[in-house]
């Protein structure tokens, strides 16, 4: 499941939020669904978070609630659920910010309270007492007042949500958000006390939001109760990090298959280990051959990577010192790569890595075949006779890998291999990518 799911009421807003998201250090995806929800169920298990679009702003209340509701069901379970706004609040703020607390409870039972914090302070938009300001001023005294579709009357935050809603709603001001923590933990927990099921918070900076979470979370806590957000994407953010959603617990590592027998290569992997901390596993072999054992093999690896942390590179090598090194038949050296290859692909059919380097053109080319991969798309050269790119088709397609022959490089040429393919592993991370439902293709 994803972290977080958004349900946004247009795409300029979606893309800004998993933006927001993304900077924060969370995979995050946008996903069209106005021609129907399919596309979501294909990205949570992909991304940490996902913002679906309905681009039901200004559409009729009841068909834009309906359309929240649908899309939270296909987005369901998530830790968080959130309702992306406006920042003047225009469009169906009520109706899809009932719709989600509506949902949420009916999917979980539990009671559910949205944490409405409307202010963006770093466009220019603040809440204070309650009021929504655009760049310090009431929004019916800006351009938005004459929107064709919206125009905005007023900037009273609680008579927008109650045109469309009749949610219990409380404000909590700005000299609450202001002051001392215990006392912002007590007026939430009165609050939720006294029956309110919309939270609306004022806040001018980022900080006032991230004290609002962090408040609304430790006075909520051992309740049951599950929050909500409902905002322009700032407060959804904070809100993730209140509730322990950062991206130091994703990732996965990186996993080093080494079938070259070179003095090089063993330098290059003792290099590996001495400046990256890489954990070294060498590849068992058959009685007195230098053919690996399949079933051995693959359970040394399969074990290695079960105990691998998110950071961790996994070297799984043939030879690792000279002792190692034995005669080969031609036989054995056809077998070698094939067994080695098998093994990898046993054992990744069980664990996931972020990306994979292979040292040795015959290595290379088995581990590809075992994969299912038709070839690699190249995104670059590291250093002359070493390569980076994706694998092309199969069961890891778009896996991340990095290769060279056994010969190529000096002692340090491993090290910037693994430093390429991380760096590249944790760009795509935080790339926020659109997609658009399959049926609308």
């Amino acid at each position: 499941m994803a972290d977080v799911l958004v349900v946004a009421d247009d795409l300029t807003g979606a893309n800004a939020t998993a933006a927001g998201f993304a900077g924060a250090g969370l995979r995050a995806a946008t996903a069209s669904v106005a021609s129907g929800v399919d596309a979501i169920s294909g990205m949570v298990s992909r991304f940490d978070v996902v913002v679906a679009t309905t681009d039901s702003r200004h559409i009729a209340p009841a068909t834009a609630a309906a359309m929240v509701r649908s899309a939270v069901r296909e987005g369901w379970p998530a830790r968080l659920v959130c309702n992306r706004i406006d920042t003047t609040l225009r469009g169906n703020i009520g109706a899809t910010t009932e719709a989600v607390v509506a949902e949420v409870h009916a999917l979980t039972g539990a009671r559910v309270v949205a944490l409405c914090a409307p202010a963006h302070p770093t466009a220019g938009r603040h809440t204070i007492g309650g009021t929504q300001l655009l760049d310090g001023r009431r929004l019916e005294e800006t351009e938005v007042a004459r929107d064709a579709r919206s125009p905005m009357r007023t900037s009273d935050v609680v008579e927008i949500l109650h045109q469309q809603t009749d949610l219990p709603t409380h404000v909590l001001p700005i000299a609450v958000v202001t002051g001392r923590r215990e006392e912002l933990v007590v007026a939430i927990r009165s609050a939720l006390d006294a029956g309110a099921a919309v939270l609306v918070a004022d806040a001018t900076t980022e900080e006032h939001l991230q004290r609002i979470a962090d408040a609304a979370v430790a006075a909520s806590e051992g309740t049951g109760l599950v929050w909500v957000t409902s905002d322009p994407g700032p407060g959804s953010v904070a809100m993730a990090q209140a509730l322990g959603l950062h991206p130091a617990t994703r990732g996965e590592p990186l996993l080093v298959v080494s079938g070259s027998a070179t003095e090089l290569t063993r330098k290059q992997l003792q290099q590996l280990v001495a400046e990256r901390g890489a954990t070294v596993h060498r590849v068992p072999c058959l009685p007195d051959s230098a053919v690996p054992d399949p079933e051995a093999a693959t359970a040394v690896l399969d074990a290695a990577l079960a105990a691998a942390d998110a950071d961790a590179i996994v070297v799984f090598a043939t030879v690792l010192e000279d002792a190692d090194v034995r005669p080969t038949s031609a036989h054995d050296a056809d077998l070698i790569p094939r067994e080695l290859a098998g093994a990898v692909r046993r054992a990744l059919d069980g664990h996931a890595v972020g990306g994979l380097f292979t040292t040795g053109g015959d290595v290379t080319a088995a581990v590809l075949s075992e994969l299912g991969s038709h070839g690699l798309e190249i995104s670059g050269e590291i250093v002359p006779l070493a390569v980076a790119g994706t694998l092309v088709g199969g069961p890891w397609d778009g896996l991340h890998i990095a290769t060279k022959g056994g010969l190529v490089g000096d002692v340090t040429t491993t090290v910037a291999c693994l430093d390429h393919l991380r760096q590249a592993v944790q760009l795509e991370r935080r790339h926020v990518a659109a997609a658009r439902s399959r049926a609308s293709t």
